[in-house]
């Protein structure tokens, strides 16, 4: 019969006391260090997600932000435009009323280069 390790030899019996109580005590402690890595792993794992929920909420808060400020700048450049095509709009029926000969001319003229323009 083979003696040795792997033998079927009563000294690694698992439910009785046979078992080297020096081996017992080596896979105690591998148990628990398992356990403390495990439970290592499982605080880092839960830090990481936590980190990265934190960076997402800042980078959609900060994205909220400048889509606001986006908004408002365009908003207040669509009023500016408004305003300068009033001024510009009531400043060119003033010349049309003021003047009429020159608008007249002035758009003949305009027409005259256009019509030349084209034919080209």
């Amino acid at each position: 019969m083979a003696t040795g390790m792997f033998s079927g030899s009563g000294s690694r019996k698992r439910n009785g006391s046979a078992i080297d109580p020096s081996v017992e005590e080596q896979l105690n402690e591998i148990r628990e260090d398992i356990a403390q890595l495990m439970a290592v792993l499982a605080d880092r794992g839960a830090a990481a997600s936590r980190d990265a929920k934190a960076k997402a909420r800042g980078a959609r808060d900060q994205a909220e932000t400048d889509l606001q400020g986006l908004l408002e700048s365009g908003e207040q450049m669509l009023s500016d435009l408004r305003g300068r095509y009033a001024d510009t709009e009531k400043e060119v029926r003033r010349t049309i009323r003021e003047h009429p000969l020159a608008t007249l001319g002035t758009a003949a003229v305009i027409g005259l280069i256009a019509a030349a323009l084209l034919r080209r």
